[in-house]
């Protein structure tokens, strides 16, 4: 589904604008613990507070993404730079029926844009296991798998 890019507003908002992505926050989280099998309960606070004190002692940039003819953003990209100068893609979702449509890679392009802008000494991103298709996404822009992160399950998770 290609799309015009004049299709699309992208807006830039600050820390106080991470709320406006919950919505889309927990679509992600529902299509991760589909990937994963795994009913854990990955909530929206915990993953906000971590973000906000990870930017804190850095920089973060919040992107959020709406079509002209969708009432509601569809698409949102959290960066962050850590103290260190580790740029970060934090969390990045795009509505289902907007994939394919170059928003995610416009949003890595603004994203990875951003850390040069800002001197990031390096770039990561986290992908969920099984997820192959973003994988595949993030390696067309030289991202690359460097270890695999195994975490136990404690008995008191679902």
């Amino acid at each position: 589904m290609t799309r015009a890019a004049s299709a699309f507003v992208y807006r830039t908002v600050g820390a106080d604008g991470v709320d406006a992505v919950r919505p889309l926050w927990e679509k992600l989280r529902v299509y991760h613990a589909s990937l994963l099998d795994d009913r854990s309960p990955f909530l929206f606070e915990p993953r906000k507070q971590e973000i906000l004190s990870k930017a804190a002692a850095g920089k973060l940039r919040i992107e959020l993404v709406s079509a002209t003819e969708y009432a509601s953003d569809m698409a949102y990209c959290i960066s962050t730079v850590s103290a260190d100068g580790c740029g970060e893609i934090d969390s990045m979702f795009v509505e289902e029926q907007f994939r394919g449509s170059g928003v995610g890679s416009e949003l890595v392009r603004r994203a990875l844009a951003w850390f040069d802008s800002v001197g990031a000494s390096s770039k990561i991103v986290t992908v969920a296991q099984g997820n192959e298709r973003a994988v595949a996404f993030y390696r067309r822009f030289g991202f690359l798998p460097r270890s695999v992160l195994l975490r136990q399950k404690h008995d008191n998770e679902v």
